[in-house]
């Protein structure tokens, strides 16, 4: 038995699929088989039912996969301990950030972020929220970056920055020439919104529902970018986040009154390793000239 051996079983339940399981794990199908097989024999146990097209973890399997999992997790931390003696952001970083704050927070940080920590090699990846909850689960990341919503009572947070919400709408439309506006303002507008799975839409949505704001179907997507496009040819009004809120032709940005806003942590697993490091980060983001100026 050995550690890839459980790595390959993880990879069979979670693809269901063994060619596809041998793929992730770069390994021929033959060879990522004939391992599980002497592990089965080894074990004196069925893992899998394969008399399915989708392969399936029995009974046993199911069993055994609770403490394949905890044996992978206890190597990780032993192994990123080891990395981290020396210095708590030494090494790789796989960080996930959600949509709505990566090509924004990054444009403003990441070159002096390169600088501060150059001992530090940063890889992000942007998700959204349930995708990378999972990723930091299965210790595919690091930590993540994103706004703070009930699932992360479960992590380790450190608060980084609040948000505001801001309105974009066209220079042509009425509320233009205004500095703030009420929800209630915006129920004779099409507001466009992110599609399901956007913790930003959900938030947004919660608001504009408690004012009576409807939603607009027109266009649902994963780029705040392309809802700017449409504000800026007058085809309707969004909300943006505050760091978003760069000067573009033909879009004017409101602030909301009573104010809205989102709270942006960095998350990680509870008994994560490098948390000194992910508060060392946060800290440094926190007094960072670049984002006081953008929040104001």
């Amino acid at each position: 038995m050995n550690l890839k051996d459980l790595e390959y079983v993880k990879a069979i339940a979670h693809h269901k699929h063994f060619r596809k399981a041998a793929d992730a794990c770069f390994v021929s199908q033959p060879t990522l088989s004939g391992q599980v097989k002497k592990l089965e024999q080894e074990l004196n146990v069925v893992l899998f039912d394969r008399s399915t097209k989708q392969v399936t973890l029995t009974a046993q399997g199911e069993r055994l996969l609770t403490q394949i999992n905890v044996i992978l997790e206890q190597t990780e931390i032993l192994k990123e301990l080891a990395a981290t003696s020396n210095g708590p952001l030494q090494g790789k970083l796989r960080i996930g950030i959600i949509p709505t704050i990566a090509p924004y927070l990054l444009s403003a940080l990441l070159t002096s972020m390169k600088a501060a920590f150059s001992e530090s090699h940063f890889s992000f990846i942007e998700m959204q929220t349930a995708t990378m909850l999972e990723a930091l689960d299965n210790g595919e990341l690091d930590f993540a970056i994103l706004a703070d919503v009930p699932e992360l009572k479960n992590y380790h947070t450190v608060n980084v920055y609040k948000e505001d919400f801001m309105v974009a709408v066209s220079t042509d439309n009425p509320l233009s020439n205004r500095k703030k506006v009420a929800l209630s303002d915006l129920q004779s507008c099409s507001l466009l919104m992110l599609s399901d799975g956007h913790c930003f839409k959900d938030q947004a949505q919660k608001f504009c529902f408690a004012a009576g704001v409807d939603v607009s179907n027109q266009y649902q997507g994963n780029s705040l970018e392309t809802l700017l496009a449409l504000v800026a040819i007058d085809d309707g009004v969004t909300f943006v986040p505050k760091l978003a809120c760069t000067q573009r032709v033909g879009i004017d940005y409101l602030a909301i009154f009573p104010n809205q806003q989102r709270n942006v942590v960095f998350a990680c697993r509870k008994h994560y390793p490098r948390l000194a490091g992910v508060e060392q980060l946060a800290q440094w983001l926190v007094e960072h000239p670049n984002l006081k100026r953008a929040l104001i």
